[in-house]
């Protein structure tokens, strides 16, 4: 099945004519056999009229004579014998027998019963009695060539035998020929079909891309929205098409505007929440015991992260960074030192250097969070780099007691942890995992969670439409 709306359309309506047509085909062709029946026998019952009409007048049997005489090498004379000719293969038509009983009863004729017969070959006894036998030799003569007659008849494809019953007991017989006219009938036919199905694909295809062509611009215009970006589709097509992108245009305001509305209450949340933060750090810094302000410290630290978190995790999709080619090794690298520089176990499998169109300082943010929870809930971390044709794997593994399968999914919604018991000291926000898979998913790409057979797990940032690598 075609997958666009045009291909659809136009399937549709071809099947559905197809078989109008080839309904249509079927009963002209029975017609045009039926047809073919009825003049044959109409031609009979005429020239069997004809005979009746000559054997009243008294010198019939001496002009008969004559007839066969002249007629010896022209045919189509009537045969009257004592009984119907023996057709040993032919089909019998009633209809045609009903139609020439009424023709025979308008003529006055005296006819005691009437025998129409479909043969193929006809016996001996009738070679002299066939209307329309030699029609080839006229139609092909020298005279029938210039005035644009045919040069081959149709072939003769059987023949209609009627024969009439007189009150005497005498049967009067005539075979009028069948002309094969199917081949011209099937190519007029198939002309036809032709010229219909140009009638109505040609403007059917003409409408369809009129009806598609904004839909595929609204389509793209959807696939590729960004929020922020507030990209118009131009309102074309017929009316409901019009409807709809006025309606996208519109949607795509509110949503603009919701946006902007939520960064700028994004950014009065931060200014007031870390305004007081920060005073609330310089009154800190005054108080005597050092272990209890070292622990307040620790507090206003972890309020900062949590708050600065959120924020990221809700204008992710905002930023106003752009993406450019970023060497993925080279970012690794100075996320881990930064980790092996606070004596954490962090160690990176140095790779192929490989270059990805990135935002660097939100991916970098991403591979804190990840290798930061490898090393909070699995001890350490590993990390290395896999290559597909289309991806770009960051593999970071730790050798921790991993996580049940069942609770994987629930790792990246916010504010769960795989510690639960909400101890700030063994754990974050938990909004890190959130975080680091809305900045891949943002990127086109995703961030998977599997526990490795070998013991720990598995966090595996993936990342899409490699640029170049060497």
């Amino acid at each position: 099945m075609p997958k666009s709306l045009v291909g659809q359309l136009l399937l549709l309506v071809a099947f559905t004519l197809l078989i109008a047509q080839s309904v249509n085909i079927f009963l002209l062709y029975r017609g045009a056999q039926d047809q073919r029946l009825f003049g044959a026998s109409v031609a009979a019952a005429a020239r069997i009229a004809g005979e009746l009409e000559r054997m009243d007048n008294a010198r019939y049997e001496e002009r008969r004579t004559r007839r066969e005489n002249r007629r010896r090498n022209r045919g189509a004379l009537p045969l009257v014998s004592d009984g119907p000719p023996v057709l040993p293969e032919a089909i019998r038509l009633p209809r045609i027998e009903e139609r020439a009983v009424l023709a025979f009863q308008n003529l006055g004729a005296d006819v005691k019963s009437i025998r129409a017969m479909q043969t193929l070959r006809i016996p001996e006894a009738l070679t002299r009695s066939v209307i329309g036998d030699r029609r080839g030799r006229s139609l092909a003569s020298e005279i029938g060539r210039p005035m644009g007659r045919e040069r081959k008849p149709p072939s003769i494809s059987g023949y209609v035998v009627l024969s009439v019953e007189l009150s005497d007991g005498r049967w009067i017989s005539i075979a009028s020929a069948l002309r094969d006219n199917n081949p011209r009938v099937l190519r007029s036919l198939l002309v036809q079909t032709v010229v219909l199905y140009l009638i109505l694909l040609i403007p059917l295809i003409w409408i369809g891309k009129y009806i598609s062509r904004p839909l595929r611009e609204l389509t793209g215009v959807a696939d590729n929205f960004q929020p922020g970006r507030r990209d118009r589709v131009e309102e074309s097509g017929p009316p409901d098409t019009r409807r709809l992108i006025v309606a996208f245009n519109k949607m795509n305001d509110r949503v603009g505007s919701m946006l902007d509305e939520k960064d700028v209450m994004l950014g009065a949340i931060g200014h007031d929440l870390r305004t007081p933060l920060a005073a609330l750090r310089v009154r800190v810094e005054t108080v005597d015991d050092d272990a209890e302000r070292e622990r307040m410290i620790a507090v206003i630290e972890d309020m900062d992260r949590t708050l600065d978190d959120i924020l990221s995790l809700a204008r992710l999709g905002r930023s106003g960074e752009s993406s450019e080619a970023t060497d993925i090794r080279a970012l690794i690298e100075t996320v881990v030192d930064e980790f092996v520089d606070q004596g954490l176990p962090a160690t990176y499998v140095r790779g192929d250097r490989n270059i990805v169109n990135v935002r660097a300082v939100l991916l970098r943010r991403a591979l804190r969070n990840l290798i930061g929870n490898a090393i909070k809930y699995g001890e350490n971390a590993s990390i290395s780099v896999d290559k597909t044709e289309d991806n770009l794997c960051i593999n970071v593994d730790d050798t921790g007691p991993g996580i049940p399968e069942q609770e994987i999914p629930s790792m990246f919604e916010p504010f769960v942890r795989a510690e639960h018991s909400r101890n700030k000291s063994t754990g974050g926000s938990g909004l890190g995992l959130t975080l680091a898979r809305a900045i891949a998913r943002d990127h086109g790409g995703d961030v998977t969670m599997q526990n490795r057979p070998e013991g720990g797990l598995r966090a595996k940032l993936i990342l899409p439409d490699i640029q170049a690598g060497d």
